[in-house]
């Protein structure tokens, strides 16, 4: 079925990033559109290569309201396109219900859209990426891979870039990265490769519950040709038992002429177009494997491989991206660029040449031999968790943690077991710091990130590593997890420039 804007009225309910995005691109469409706030105050986005800016500058004084909402301005609207940011639960969006109207996200939107597109311009090809962790990760690897290897892509979604620029660009495949909250507004995305890496306690004060939010992510599977699973993971199957059952099927057809029950386990995953990867060995899909034959040796990283059906692709000690986290990432980034036509033998190739986003796990600086990263993306338990894990097994002396923000809800004693195996001892600071020292009796509270760097480094001896991985969102001091990367990092350069003027062995890295 043709989908025609024209044909529409919508109302664009909030107006950050992906809200006026979505204005600029109904306006530029010749759409009937008007819009609402729930803040008195916001900032236009200006975007010097558009056209549309006079157009939306009239918009914003004409056509946006911020105050109480009543029946009659829904009048002849029959959709509203709802920003990622704005819960479901609020009075406008109930209002709007009320009176008939659709509520959808600009995901939905693109997917009527990119399906109603005509032979001349043919739908855009689909990747959808979500998970508690890595998922930013993932979809700028999925995208660097697929354009090194001759593929015109563009990664999109909530990684930064708003999907309808992504649905008006010359791409033929779009990576998007979704967020749980775009996911609860998309019924209809058709993805050729999907996969949710990972699940943990997060957004719990939006979604109420683990379960409605395990439910939004695997909204990414309704409509997808093929999944990408972690195969030790926990909430991460497209459906309850499928894994299972396919590998159930596959060893009750094992025939008895010499085919392995992993060749048969290998052809029932590929006939449900799932493909799994994980960090144990396995001769199906991506797996760890050694290859000097010395069972001593296996936790020798130098002999330790990724490998793809049980043949190697790149030795670890080759991947330049920190932590076991990212081994599984870069396995899952593999597997989609498969589903997309790629081999995993070419795509390997490319690895790196590709430069980690910032604020992921980044070594910052160095000082008398004690390494500072930054990992202030980790605005979640689960992320905390994937960086000591990851980080661990490559550290020689201490983990020093400096963590705590706003927990959204989070059971921050979860996080005890690994503070427990993984941490010497945590500095947190923040709206709930108080969580952290009841979970780990190691903790001091500090006031600023100052504090906790400078305190951090009174500890520290060579070998040591000072992480930034707050377990927690950012907003309760700061104004994104940038903002507080950034600060990390000044502080550790001031905390730096202090110990240069006495120590000549001083290393800074960025």
């Amino acid at each position: 079925m043709s989908y025609n804007v024209r044909e529409h009225s919508y109302v664009v309910g909030g107006l950050g990033v992906t809200g006026q995005a979505c204005v600029r691109f109904l306006l530029q469409k010749q759409a009937t559109v008007k819009a609402f706030d729930t803040r008195a105050n916001f900032t236009l986005v200006t975007d010097p290569d558009s056209d549309l800016d006079t157009d939306m500058q009239a918009f914003m004084a004409e056509k946006v309201t911020c105050t109480a909402l009543s029946e009659d301005y829904f009048d002849g609207v029959d959709t509203l396109v709802l920003s990622p940011g704005l819960a479901l639960d609020i009075e406008q969006v109930a209002l709007a219900q009320k009176c008939g109207v659709e509520v959808i996200g600009d995901v939905e939107l693109f997917a009527r859209l990119n399906a109603s597109t005509s032979g001349a311009t043919p739908a855009k090809r689909v990747v959808g990426i979500t998970g508690s962790n890595g998922k930013t990760t993932v979809t700028l690897l999925v995208n660097h891979l697929l354009k090194s290897c001759g593929v015109k892509s563009i990664e999109a979604g909530n990684v930064g870039r708003p999907v309808l620029e992504a649905l008006q660009s010359d791409a033929d495949v779009v990576v998007m990265e979704l967020s749980s909250f775009q996911l609860e507004t998309t019924s209809s995305l058709v993805l050729e490769a999907a996969t949710v890496l990972n699940i943990s306690d997060d957004h719990l004060d939006r979604h109420g519950t683990l379960e409605a939010y395990i439910d939004a992510k695997h909204r990414i599977f309704d409509n997808a040709k093929s999944a990408v699973v972690w195969r030790d993971g926990e909430f991460v199957a497209p459906y309850e038992q499928l894994i299972t059952d396919a590998k159930g099927i596959a060893a009750s057809n094992a025939v008895s002429d010499g085919e392995s029950n992993a060749a048969s386990n290998e052809e029932s995953l590929a006939s449900k177009n799932i493909v799994e990867y994980g960090l144990g060995e396995s001769t199906t899909g991506f797996a760890i494997a050694s290859f000097d034959g010395d069972d001593s040796a296996r936790d020798d990283e130098q002999s330790l491989y990724i490998t793809f059906k049980g043949e190697k692709l790149i030795a670890l000690n080759d991947i330049h991206l920190a932590g076991m986290h990212n081994v599984l990432n870069i396995m899952a980034t593999l597997g989609i660029c498969l589903q997309l036509g790629v081999s995993p033998a070419l795509a390997v190739k490319h690895l790196h040449s590709f430069k980690a986003a910032p604020h992921r796990c980044v070594e910052i600086a160095r000082v008398n031999d004690v390494r500072y990263i930054d990992d202030s993306k980790a605005t979640n338990i689960g992320a905390t968790v994937a960086a000591l894990e990851g980080l661990a097994p490559t550290i020689q002396g201490k983990l020093i943690l400096i963590a705590g923000g706003d927990a959204k809800g989070a059971d921050i004693a979860s996080l005890s077991p690994y503070l427990t195996k993984y941490v010497s001892h945590v500095f947190a600071l923040g709206k709930d710091a108080h969580l952290f020292e009841k979970s780990f009796a190691h903790t001091t509270r500090v006031a600023t990130m100052k504090d906790a760097v400078k305190a951090a480094t009174r500890l520290a001896a060579p070998g040591d590593v000072v992480l930034l991985s707050p377990a927690c969102a950012s907003l309760d001091m700061f104004k994104n997890y940038m903002h507080r990367g950034d600060v990390f990092k000044q502080d550790v350069h001031d905390l730096l420039h202090l110990h240069s003027k006495n120590d000549d062995a001083v290393e800074a890295t960025s």
